[in-house]
């Protein structure tokens, strides 16, 4: 077994522990204060994520290297491909996702859909405010891909 693949099992094993564990404490958090514990939690992942993306070298902070640092090292983890990548466009089709495929496993698609979904738009805004971010469909929302649209705006 290749040192990549065997590095993409123990990630694997490792988020999968940390989903699991994520989804337990939700839940139980939810039974005790209400539904709204999950949007709790979102919001503090979503301020984790602004903080993170703030110091990450974003180059001229286009599309490619917005593709290059949220996607590029994906394989193995979501499947996707390009449809489009020009004039400040651009577009990827996500096939399969080893976190949608997680969260479903434990019925959790919602906390999927806020935890790990919700997170990207957070992330374009910190990586660049020229770059808009629009999604319609997920796999975390039983669809059959997840559509990603990245459009330069021009001042």
């Amino acid at each position: 077994m290749s040192k990549t693949i065997e590095f993409l099992e123990v990630y694997k094993k490792l988020k999968r522990n940390e989903i699991k564990r994520m989804v337990d404490i939700t839940r139980r958090l939810q039974q005790k204060y209400g539904p709204q514990v999950a949007d709790d939690i979102a919001e503090v992942l979503t301020e984790r994520a602004h903080g993170k993306w703030s110091l990450k070298d974003k180059g001229d902070a286009g599309l490619k290297e917005l593709y290059k640092l949220m996607w590029e090292k994906k394989n193995g983890i979501i499947d996707h491909e390009i449809e489009v990548i020009k004039d400040g466009e651009l577009r990827l089709r996500v096939k399969d996702c080893f976190y949608a495929n997680e969260y479903k496993k434990l019925g959790a698609q919602d906390l999927g859909y806020k935890y790990c979904c919700m997170y990207e738009y957070p992330v374009v805004d910190v990586f660049s405010s020229r770059i808009r971010f629009k999604r319609n469909n997920t796999l975390m929302q039983s669809s059959d891909h997840c559509d990603h649209c990245y459009r330069i705006i021009e001042d």
